[in-house]
């Protein structure tokens, strides 16, 4: 024993250092598995709470209804990278669809036109050059230019091959000339009372094939029989001896889209029946003659639209002043004695469209009534063509006997089709996206047109 304490005493130093090194370690394993535990423990309670907020968030992935009578596609969930992607695409898909159907639809709708005047619409740049303009395009417009100039629609019938009924006086020229050379030849020297029964019966029937023969030869040549006496009231047949307002310069031109699509729609119906590939005629197709089109004003014309009553602010005398004034009046009595009208706009009463029971912010309706002379077996191709042509549906057709003989002896030849007179009221629709950029701001008041807003400015950075 004291040999075992005198090595203790003499290495000291080296015992310690043990006793240091060997104590620690189950001290330290007692405390690191309790830090351990308690960091397990943190650790687990953070991750099943971030687990709770994946699975706890919501997100609604949804894709836009191609049809209107169709339901959005919904789907509630957590989020999900697939899902998302998934979305993202169908979604731009989708869109890019319904970009193709509204630019295909304003092609459609528009057919590439624009206005019959260029400078004037939608305001004039400057206040003499929209008094040159005016007048010259209420001059265009007028229903015939007469032999002076080609109106608008002079144009219009002449590039449709629309033509009135053959020249009775020419004809009957003709058919003079024509009887008389035939007697000379028959019967020379005799007189008519005189030729014995043959010969008169001989020339008759020749005349007769004269006549039916110009009547064939004329009606080949034509789309169907119309003049200007078909347009309606709205369309000016005299220059107009005031300066016209913006308003009445619109109305006219919308009339001008609005007749010129009537007319080219029954002129498609006829080109339906063209079998030699020059066009439909009289004699072929369906619509033999249109003996009338009426519409209502698109917007009120009775006086200077709102913005224009500012032009007179500084009148100068107080008959200006007292102009304005009942201007002004006949104006705002105008726009209040019009039915359905609403926001300034003329509202066309609810069809079985649909269209027309409230306003639409996207078109304009509007109602178009034809007269016209149509063969009775081919009505349903006509029908058929109106709505091809355009946004156009025929709301009621109502069919009448018409005299075949009576329309003859005042020029219109039909051919051998059975002929009945057709009273159509046709419903047109008129998109905005287009027809609004060429409107003055007097008339986008009376329509409720709401100003585009202006496109954000670009920025060199996120916002």
């Amino acid at each position: 024993m004291s040999g075992f304490l005198t090595w203790f005493k003499s290495n000291i130093v080296i015992v310690i250092l043990g006793v240091l090194t060997l104590v620690p370690l189950p001290v330290a394993w007692y405390f690191s598995s309790g830090m351990n535990k308690t960091l397990r423990d943190d650790r687990q309670t953070e991750a099943q709470k971030a687990y709770r907020d994946v699975t706890g968030t919501k997100v609604i992935y949804t894709l836009p209804p191609l049809l209107a009578t169709d339901e959005p596609i919904e789907i509630t969930g957590p989020p999900n990278a697939v899902k998302t992607e998934f979305f993202r695409v169908e979604r731009a898909k989708r869109e890019a669809v319904v970009s193709r159907v509204k630019d295909r639809a304003i092609e459609f709708n528009s057919k590439g036109r624009g206005v019959l005047l260029d400078g004037l619409f939608p305001e004039p740049s400057s206040l003499a050059s929209g008094q040159i303009l005016r007048p010259k395009f209420a001059e265009f417009v007028l229903a015939t230019g007469g032999d002076d100039f080609e109106s608008a629609y002079d144009q219009l019938f002449e590039r449709l091959r629309i033509r009135g009924p053959v020249d009775g006086e020419l004809l009957r020229e003709r058919i003079a000339a024509r009887k008389a050379a035939l007697m000379n030849q028959l019967a020379p020297g005799t007189a008519e009372s005189e030729m014995d029964e043959a010969t008169r019966e001989q020339i008759k029937q020749q005349l007769v094939e004269q006549r039916l023969g110009a009547y064939e030869t004329y009606a080949r040549d034509t789309a169907f029989y119309a003049d200007e006496s078909v347009l309606p009231a709205s369309v000016a047949r005299t220059a107009s001896l005031v300066d016209p307002s913006m308003n009445a310069c619109f109305s006219w031109q919308a009339d001008y889209w609005l007749i010129e699509d009537v007319l080219s729609a029954l002129a498609a119906a006829n080109d339906e029946f063209d079998t030699q590939g020059v066009g439909g005629n009289v004699l072929d197709g369906v619509v033999k003659r249109v003996e009338s089109i009426e519409f209502t004003p698109m917007i009120s014309t009775a006086a200077p639209s709102p913005a224009e009553f500012d032009m007179f602010a500084e009148a100068p005398t107080s008959g200006d002043a007292l102009a304005r004034q009942r201007a002004r009046e006949r104006y705002d009595q105008e726009r209040a004695s019009q039915p359905g009208n609403r926001g300034g706009g003329f509202v066309q009463q609810g069809t079985f469209t649909g269209r027309g029971e409230e306003e639409s912010s996207l078109y304009d309706v509007r109602t178009v009534s034809v007269t016209l002379i149509a063969s009775y077996e081919k009505l349903p191709a006509l029908i058929n063509a109106i709505s091809s042509y355009n946004f156009m549906t025929v709301l009621d057709a109502d069919i009448y006997a018409v005299d075949q003989w009576e329309q003859i002896e005042n020029g219109y030849y039909a051919g051998s089709d059975f002929a009945v007179r057709v009273e159509l009221e046709i419903e047109t629709l008129w998109l905005r996206s287009w027809t609004k950029e060429f409107m003055p701001a007097s008339v986008r008041d009376q329509l409720g047109i709401v100003a585009d807003e202006p496109a954000d400015e670009p920025t060199d950075g996120p916002a």
